[in-house]
């Protein structure tokens, strides 16, 4: 009998993609989501049960886990996931459950890193180490997704500004992460207590990224470096269209600080292969698919005059000032 499911954060990118696919390979899936949406409903057609609920809520949270063998435990961007996880840790550990894949970050190894998210995913670790659960942590490298929010200014005005210095990260792919997630929350037993660093294929750099930008584009390409202050800007401007508030958003600052630093630069690891049977998709392939899902991808003289005007507003955005900013980052 198939193991019955669940996913936390199915609205999310890799919630979604692995909740998808384990629905589309006959698996019971039980949902658990703060709201609803279109990605929620695509979810319910194809079988999957939902819990609506907020993670510091201990009857919905108990209600989410009833009859669940194994669960993915992937936290929103926000404060307080060392505080809920005390919460699920207690309810888990009461409704008998088989198996945790939790979702932690590469640069968690870190303890210096300043983002208030990745102080929280080492309090976790800690407080799942203690507990009686049986837990994969799952770390994986910066995400290929976070390369791809500058795609508007790549394809339309031939622009990729970059906040990552001469730094190399090996991008892995979303669908990658879901393929290997859907293999863990099947038969995660061999994997108890083990920290998987999943990585693309190959650590690139910046320079590489925009040349790889340039080819499968077909325009010629500029780097042009940034300096956090302004990509903090950028993202006060548009994070909204992609999901991310002030507190994602200045996460990020960090991390491309730990970028500019090179730690993400680490040899790739062979997690995927050992996971799916096949090697992870590289950079190029990860491009290919999001330029031809942009809707960016036609220029036009109004598109090209719309992302200009926006790109030359960038500068004139209010963000907040260093105090506030200690305030968010808690």
């Amino acid at each position: 009998m198939k193991s019955k499911i669940l996913i936390t954060l199915a609205n999310g990118k890799t919630g979604f993609a692995t909740a998808k696919q384990l629905l589309e390979e006959g698996y019971q899936i039980r949902i658990f989501v703060r709201s609803k949406n279109e990605k929620t409903t695509q979810l319910e057609k194809l079988g999957a049960e939902t819990v609506i609920g907020n993670f510091n809520n201990r009857e919905q949270l108990r209600i989410a886990l009833t009859d669940i063998q194994n669960v993915y435990y992937c936290y929103p961007y926000k404060p307080g996931m060392a505080n809920d996880i005390t919460l699920f840790i207690e309810e888990a550990t009461k409704a008998e459950i088989n198996a945790v894949v939790f979702m932690g970050q590469f640069i968690a190894e870190f303890n210096d890193t300043g983002s208030a998210l990745t102080t929280d995913i080492r309090k976790c670790y800690d407080l799942l180490e203690k507990s009686a659960l049986n837990v994969v942590y799952f770390n994986p490298v910066y995400f290929a997704d976070n390369a791809f929010v500058i795609a508007e200014y790549v394809l339309q005005l031939g622009l990729m500004p970059s906040p990552f210095g001469n730094g190399k990260n090996p991008w892995i792919s979303i669908d990658d992460m879901s393929r290997c997630l859907v293999e863990l929350l099947k038969k995660p037993e061999s994997y108890f207590g083990q920290k998987l660093f999943i990585t693309g294929s190959k650590s690139i750099s910046p320079k590489e990224m925009k040349e790889i930008f340039s080819q499968v584009s077909g325009k010629r390409i500029l780097k042009v470096n940034i300096p956090d202050w302004l990509f903090l800007k950028a993202g006060i401007m548009s994070g909204m269209e992609f999901g991310f508030d002030k507190f994602a958003i200045i996460q990020s600052i960090f991390y491309h600080k730990q970028m500019r630093m090179n730690r993400f630069n680490i040899e790739p690891t062979n997690i995927v292969k050992e996971l799916t049977g096949k090697e992870p998709e590289d950079f190029e392939t990860i491009t290919k698919k999001y330029f031809a899902n942009s809707k960016y991808i036609r220029r036009t003289f109004g598109s090209w005059f719309t992302t200009f005007i926006k790109f030359n507003k960038m500068p004139f955005t209010k963000v907040p000032n260093n105090k506030e900013i200690e305030k968010i980052n808690v």
